[in-house]
């Protein structure tokens, strides 16, 4: 049974309408897809089978509770509540009451909602129960402001949503890769090109391995300028330069300390910073621009790049023993067109996160979901992200194809006009064809080897140094 097959069946089986087999739930919460759709939520999520065993808990849970997947599953609903950061005494007292909900507390005085919810089973099977926990102020669930929701990346803070947004079928499995080798401390080198998902995943696995309550610091190599890059890097003290803050400043490696670095771009560190870095990576130690002290900082290291570090290594612009000290495992991120059966569920899911806080609903028409079934996405899950921004502005309930980007609504060369058709046919010198008739011909012929060649009517305009435009314009003319 697919994916798609056991996520209708867990739908069914929540509307209490149709029971649903333990084996099919089972078999449902072994699968990335449903890993990903519930870590994406907000809420706290923990599912327990039909023997009181936990069976799966999202990032949430794992953030709220301070326990780990791995640490969790398998768990009695007993043995959970005693290891948790959160008092569950009040929510059993409750429960056995025969209540449904009831308020727990976490040790630093955070209260939060906890609900439980049956998931029915077979005739003869006891169901899976699902506890869902929110955050809880006065009488309702704390919800989240649009501002929150799409807050920008800075260093330190992460949206809690964001993570999940674009981590699909397969690269929720490779996430899950990347998540085994944080937990044994091993430093991952996430390779891919632009907007595959890098950052997101590094979050992903940051929050998966039980880390989310730790700090978590994105730097842009690439935006950091050379001159000001080991000052930023590793902080400076007061006066040790012309324009340096009267009390110095932290540095990257310092703000990250007992959580992870998340070094982007890594490719572009200068050169000659190059060595200050690896010895940071062999013994922990920092020091200070302006310091004549070094201090031990213990932060686990997330590297991530779009370049090829071994051509860099081979023609000396990147150190090779850096490289081996940063890809103890490298992590390939395919890009969307290596995966595009990911994508209707891609699509779903920042259909729901539009939707949380839009007035109304936008859905797609059936004609602009086909066309964005048929693109190819070159600026991968970046420019689907960005599709979907757009389309959240210009449309009101409904998107429909104009409302995509002009790129987007290119057509294939249809088969009738396929270059081998017609390329290589010898113009015609007849009377009748004048010089104009003859130029327009050849043109065309050009045009459609470009397309052939380029495999879009878009790369085919930029390869021959015309607009989209008069390239359509000049295919269509008879």
């Amino acid at each position: 049974m697919n994916d798609k097959n056991l996520l209708g069946a867990l739908q069914m089986g929540m509307r209490s309408s149709v029971n649903v087999s333990s084996e099919i739930l089972g078999a449902l919460l072994e699968t990335p897809a449903l890993h990903a759709l519930l870590d994406s939520f907000s809420e706290a999520i923990i599912v327990c089978d039909g023997e009181a065993r936990v069976r799966f808990i999202n990032l949430a849970a794992e953030r709220v509770n301070r326990l780990s997947r791995e640490q969790a599953v398998g768990l009695s609903n007993t043995e959970f509540f005693q290891r948790s950061a959160l008092m569950f005494d009040d929510f059993e007292m409750a429960i056995n009451r025969g209540a449904s909900s009831a308020l727990t507390r976490s040790r630093d005085g955070r209260v939060l909602f906890t609900s439980t919810q049956a998931v029915p089973t077979g005739a003869y099977e006891k169901p899976f129960m699902m506890l869902v926990q929110r955050d809880f102020e006065g009488s309702k669930p704390q919800k989240r402001s649009p501002a929150a929701l799409r807050a920008p990346d800075k260093p330190g803070l992460s949206d809690p949503q964001d993570n999940a947004l674009h981590l699909s079928p397969q690269l929720s499995s490779i996430a899950d890769t990347g998540v085994r080798a944080f937990r044994r401390r091993a430093r991952l080198l996430l390779l891919g090109e632009p907007g595959v998902g890098k950052t997101a995943i590094a979050r992903h696995i940051h929050r998966a391995a039980g880390w989310g309550d730790r700090p978590f610091i994105h730097v842009n190599c690439g935006s950091i300028p050379e001159s000001l890059f080991e000052s930023e890097m590793f902080g400076y003290e007061r006066g040790a330069f012309t324009g340096a803050l009267q009390g110095g400043k932290q540095g990257y490696i310092e703000a990250a300390s007992g959580g992870t670095l998340f070094l982007d771009e890594i490719g572009e560190i200068p050169l000659h910073v190059q060595a200050k870095l690896l010895k940071f990576l062999e013994d922990s130690t920092i020091q200070s621009v302006g310091s004549p002290l070094s201090k031990t900082v213990q932060v686990q290291v997330i590297a991530a790049t779009n370049k090829d570090l071994r051509h860099q290594v081979s023609i000396g612009e990147f150190r090779a023993d850096l490289y081996y000290r940063l890809a103890v495992l490298p992590v390939e991120i395919p890009p969307l067109r290596k995966h595009i059966d990911d994508l209707p569920f891609l699509i779903d899911i920042l259909l729901t996160r539009i939707n949380l806080d839009r007035e109304p609903t936008l859905h797609l028409s059936p004609d602009c979901r086909r066309r964005l079934m048929a693109y190819d996405f070159p600026g991968n899950i970046r420019e689907l992200v960005n599709i979907f921004e757009r389309l959240a502005v210009l449309a009101d309930d409904e998107a429909q194809e104009h409302h995509l980007p002009a790129e987007m609504l290119e057509d294939k060369v249809p088969t009738a006009l396929q270059p081998e058709d017609d390329e290589d046919l010898p113009l015609d010198d007849g009377p009748e064809q004048n010089l104009k008739a003859q130029v327009q011909r050849f043109e065309r012929q050009v045009i459609l080897k470009a397309v052939r060649l380029c495999g879009s009517k878009r790369k085919a305009a930029q390869h021959l140094g015309i607009d989209i435009g008069t390239l359509i314009r000049k295919l269509q003319r008879d």
